[in-house]
């Protein structure tokens, strides 16, 4: 028996299921996966055409136009002028889908596009030196190295795969190996996602061929990036909360593959350090499942993910963020006694809340994990590299399950201006001065600055709430953004900017709305109609009302997608406030906002009217007062209120309709 015959031996023995177990898999999948299973099997049906369509759930740089190359792939084909292509076409997720459609279909086409096209991508790229770059970037290296592994898993005892074929693809193996043990850009590796992708492969080639060198270093560069990417909260520090889930992912492929080789790879703390990722990953949702549109991010559900979280972990409360039944993909990598093991795993019912992600600079609010839920999503923190957009001081909004305030994604990386306006300032819910950028773009990647993010607030008190944070990014013009969103329930939402400097300075709001939203002018009042619910939105400066405009907002649910929806700008000039109040209308219940000048009960004096701030908000009989304070509380401005209650505070908030003796501090 030859060294090949030892590696396909093993290789088989630790990957592929017996054929009853396949079967098995299979009648799962068809049983309680059908949407995922018939995805699965179109992309499939076209790869036997050599026509590639990118529709997979995460696929990094998804397409809508099918690519159909007749009878050769052009591996290093550009579609639409976009780089993206030829790194997700040589990423070969897609042959993955072949394995199963061909368990699923037992079907020998699926088997026989596999083989060639994978003969044809190793005979047209194996020689590194004399092939395009672009095929060999080390991230697709690294990602094609796992896919390959777990498509051929599908096919090990299949007559096709002969002697001849098993050498090409242990070398080609050996060759993807040695890349990336190679890559001298080992300090981008630890900083970036890229490491955790390529290490990730890395690993995986290194117990497929048995090399403990590989090994060693995979393991190294593996700890090295989960101690320095990850933050104390479990996020990925680069403010995406699609490239924390790619390299949640990848770790957990390290996880699920050391299990098979009985290998140790992390300690206990760097596995709670992975597992706190996937509880970053739980929170970072919507009501819908869907991870946050945040930074380069696309419009995807993540039970898939935790549910495969709660299988590695073992964990009741992942189980219950997951899908009830094991998803698709994780029925193939964990087999039967995968199914089985979820479906027996308990599941612990989350409970809503605040959840203050500190060093990530993100408060997550929600009433519960239902999808009906009320949501409220903040954010003021790093740009994040090159994934990151200008979305300090960014808010969303969610009532009753249905997205009112939103992200707008990422649509493409080409240098064209989509891509700017998407990055941009102007396409969050975000202060803006004098329609300017904070952080202008060198290109697709790089910002000309990093102004800091600072004073962070997340506060729940007696069931209110305080979101607050300041930025720098205009100290050109003399001027520190601070936002405060409060909300005294879940139906009122005051937006409140603040200019901390010099006030003659344009300074503007803009709010994109979800996709279902229309809105409408009622006489001084923006309205807006979802499928769910209704909202009305008024608008403050220290002179008193503004009226908003009506526009549109560019949004981009996944890569290479585009639409518009409808938004809202309003600005002041003069005006060290800008405040936006949006109330949920109950059905037949009166909605009253009304700004009121702040009383000081101490010295029985008007506090002016550009340094605080009063409303009272009408729902029906339940009447909120909301008092905004500009600067410290002291000299005559030290007990103040609205409609004879008070209190010692910044930010404060009572409840009229219950009486109350005194105004809830939520910021001293």
């Amino acid at each position: 028996m030859n060294n090949v015959d030892l590696l396909w031996d093993d290789f088989k023995e630790r990957f592929a299921f017996k054929k009853d177990e396949y079967k098995k898999i299979a009648d799962f999948c068809n049983r309680n996966c059908k949407e995922m299973r018939d995805i699965i099997l179109q992309t499939a049906d076209e790869l036997t055409e050599n026509t590639f369509l990118f529709r997979l759930p995460w696929d990094m740089e998804a397409t809508n136009e099918p690519v159909n190359f007749g009878g050769k792939i052009k591996w290093n084909y550009s579609f639409n002028e976009d780089e993206e292509f030829i790194f997700q076409l040589n990423r070969h997720r897609y042959w993955i889908c072949l394995g199963q459609a061909f368990w699923i279909k037992q079907d020998d086409i699926y088997v026989i596009t596999f083989l060639n096209q994978l003969l044809d991508w190793i005979n047209e790229n194996i020689d590194i030196e004399n092939t395009d770059s672009k095929v060999w970037r080390t991230l697709e290296t690294g990602l094609r190295a796992d896919y390959w592994v777990r498509a051929m898993s599908f096919f090990t005892s299949h007559p096709l795969v002969t002697d001849e074929i098993k050498e090409k693809f242990f070398y080609a193996l050996s060759v993807h190996a040695k890349h990336l043990a190679t890559n001298p850009k080992e300090g981008f590796s630890i900083k970036s996602n890229w490491g955790v992708m390529e290490y990730a492969g890395l690993y995986v080639l290194s117990q497929v061929l048995k090399n403990d060198e590989y090994k060693k270093k995979a393991i190294y560069f593996l700890k090295m990036a989960l101690h320095t990417q990850i933050h104390d909260d479990g996020m990925q520090w680069e403010a995406s909360p699609m490239y924390h889930n790619e390299v949640l992912d990848a770790y957990f492929e390290v996880l699920r593959v050391a299990k098979l080789y009985n290998d140790e790879v992390f300690s206990k703390d760097e596995k709670n350090i992975i597992k706190n990722m996937a509880f970053a990953t739980l929170y970072h949702t919507y009501p819908n499942h869907h991870q946050i549109l945040t930074g380069d991010s696309d419009d995807t559900d993540v039970r898939d993910l935790l549910s495969r979280a709660a299988l590695l972990f073992k964990d009741s409360l992942l189980k219950f963020a997951g899908y009830k039944e094991l998803d698709f993909e994780s029925a193939w990598l964990f087999g039967t006694e995968g199914i089985v093991f979820y479906e027996k795993l308990e599941s612990k019912r989350l409970s809503g809340g605040l959840i203050a992600c500190h060093e990530s600079g993100e408060a997550i609010w929600r009433d519960s994990y239902n999808e009906s839920s009320d949501f409220i999503y903040f954010r003021n923190t790093s740009l994040g590299g090159g994934h990151g957009h200008q979305d300090k001081l960014h808010m969303e909004l969610w009532f009753e399950g249905e997205e009112i305030l939103r992200d707008s994604g990422r649509f493409t990386y080409k240098d064209v201006e989509e891509r700017y306006r998407l990055k941009g300032s102007q396409a969050h819910n975000v202060p803006i001065i004098n329609n300017s950028e904070y952080a202008e773009c060198k290109d697709s990647w790089i910002y000309k600055s990093l102004p800091p993010s600072m004073g962070n607030t997340f506060v729940i008190k007696e069931n209110m709430l305080l979101f607050e944070g300041f930025h720098c990014g205009y100290i050109d013009f003399n001027v520190i953004l601070r936002r405060r969103v409060v909300a005294p329930t879940s139906d009122i939402i005051i937006i409140s900017d603040e200019i901390i400097g010099n006030k003659e300075n344009n300074l503007s709001q803009h709010f994109a709305f979800g996709r279902n939203i229309i809105l409408k002018k009622e006489n001084n009042v923006i309205t807006g109609q979802g499928e769910r619910c209704e909202f009305s939105v008024m608008c403050f400066d220290e002179k008193g009302e503004l009226l908003p405009e009506i526009t549109n907002s560019l949004l981009s649910r996944h890569y290479n997608q585009i639409e518009e929806t409808f938004s809202l700008k309003v600005n002041t000039t003069g005006s060290y406030f800008l405040t936006t109040v949006i109330v949920k209308n109950r059905e037949n219940k009166k909605i009253e906002i009304v700004k009121e000048d702040v009383y000081n009960f101490a010295y029985d004096v008007m506090l002016s009217k550009d340094t605080a701030q009063g409303y009272v908000i009408t729902i029906n009989k339940e009447k909120y007062s909301v008092v905004l304070i500009k600067n410290d509380v002291g000299n005559h401005s030290d007990l103040n209120g609205i409609r004879g209650v008070y209190g010692l505070g910044q930010t404060m908030v009572a409840e009229l309709h219950k009486n109350p003796e005194y105004m809830t501090v939520l910021k001293w």
